[in-house]
């Protein structure tokens, strides 16, 4: 029988590779930033997003990033650092591997459990279906460990930063692949572009700016400048802005169509609350993201290679893509294959925030994404329904398109009688 610190530190040594190839990555990628930070120097801010935040894009990762993982590595440092808080939980990193450790911030851990459960279903869905290009990420999801799991929380509890908000105490812990921060010549370009002039400098030194993710809001626009506080971490960028950068509609309507054509009709989950970001993934060549299904292996004649497709093959593994990333399941609920099953995955729909694009928002950049969201969402859901041998249920993916409209029409005439048919609100 495997106890409680064999199961901890078994997933642990399954990691070290791993972490040696990180740290050979990090080590690399300081003698690459002042190239990359040069060609940054010589665009526009607006240039250099959008060749950088093109999920096809390949860069290299922050030095001082790299310098901090690289010393961590080294010195064998287990200082966790707070990385971000959400609605359920705060995200810690350890420095020096690819784990990040998620914490609830109540006592009751039922929503990370759910989180740990469904992750695990999504990942074995895209896992499962043929690999697509341009598909979105998913974290690896490693362990859960309970308040009780003493081989964890004996090593690890003075290495949290807690605090009288965040008291310390043992709690369930869910670890996690940590999603690559967008490096330092995408920050700096963000905070030129969006940053208000006073506050650029203050922006550009601010550490916690060094942890940036940014959430694609295809389905609101952005309006007016904003607060004074400017902050990276989970930074929104909202439709009127991509439009501005011209970032590429089709790839990106494409990754997300997809993502939600799997979890409706593979995991078959109302895809409640779940969130986009667009972050980095480390280019690690003959890195496995995704399996050979039988189906397509056997449509071959003869010896082929199927390195293209089942791995990131790229020569220089010290370089990182920008890549779109699906996480936080902890709100995701069962759907059943009906129309009671399509009315809760469409009332999830429009209570998740606004990464996908909506209908009868008014504004034709954002009707344009709904459209092509909509074609190739019936494309995916077709051809994950044929490969499930659930052709029956074809109908179901058009009666979502069809119901996200209608309730989404409600939604707003209700919300311009509130506001007097003064038109559409911001």
């Amino acid at each position: 029988m495997v106890n409680d610190k064999q199961k901890t530190y078994d997933v642990g040594s399954s990691m070290l590779g791993r972490s040696f190839s990180l740290d050979a990555a990090l080590i690399a990628n300081l003698t690459l930033e002042d190239k990359l930070d040069a060609e940054a120097a010589s665009e526009t801010p607006e240039a250099c997003l959008k060749r950088m935040l093109s999920t096809k894009s390949v860069v290299s990762t922050s030095s001082s990033f790299a310098a901090r993982q690289h010393a961590a590595f080294e010195s064998g440092s287990a200082a966790f650092k707070e990385i971000g808080t959400g609605s359920i939980g705060k995200v810690f990193e350890h420095p020096g591997t690819v784990f990040v450790y998620k914490l609830p911030l109540s006592d009751d851990p039922t929503k990370l459990w759910n989180n740990y459960k469904i992750h695990h279903r999504v990942k074995a869905s895209f896992e499962t279906l043929p690999y697509v290009d341009g598909q979105v990420e998913i974290p690896e999801c490693f362990w859960y460990a309970t308040s009780d799991s003493t081989a964890f929380w004996d090593e690890n509890l003075d290495n949290f930063p807690f605090t009288q908000q965040f008291p310390k105490q043992r709690k369930h812990v869910l670890c996690m692949e940590r999603i690559f921060p967008l490096p330092r010549p995408i920050r700096l370009a963000l905070i030129d572009k969006y940053c208000p002039s006073h506050g650029r400098d203050t922006a550009k030194s601010n550490e916690a700016n060094k942890d940036c993710l940014v959430r694609p809001y295809f389905g609101r626009l952005k309006y007016g400048t904003g607060s004074n506080f400017f902050s990276l971490r989970n930074f929104k960028l909202h439709a009127n802005q991509m439009q501005e950068l011209e970032l590429d509609l089709p790839e990106m309507m494409n990754s997300l169509a997809h993502a939600m054509a799997v979890v409706h009709w593979h995991t078959r989950i109302d895809a409640n609350d779940i969130e986009f970001v667009l972050g980095s993934s480390p280019m690690v060549e003959q890195k496995v993201r995704g399996r050979m299904d039988l189906e397509t292996l056997n449509t071959y004649t003869g010896p082929t290679s199927s390195y293209e497709k089942m791995t990131h093959s790229r020569a220089d593994f010290t370089k990182r893509m920008t890549s779109l990333w699906m996480v936080d399941f902890d709100d995701c609920t069962d759907i059943s294959m009906d129309d009671h099953g399509v009315a809760k995955a469409v009332k999830a729909f429009l209570e998740t925030n606004h990464y996908c694009p909506r209908p009868n928002t008014g504004d034709e950049f954002i009707q344009k994404a709904w459209a092509q969201f909509g074609r190739m969402y019936l494309e995916w859901s077709d051809k994950v329904l044929e490969k499930t041998n659930s052709s029956h249920l074809k109908g179901l993916p058009e009666k979502f398109l069809v119901g996200v409209f209608e309730q989404s029409t409600k939604r707003e005439l209700k919300s311009s009688a509130g506001r007097g048919g003064r038109g559409k609100g911001r």
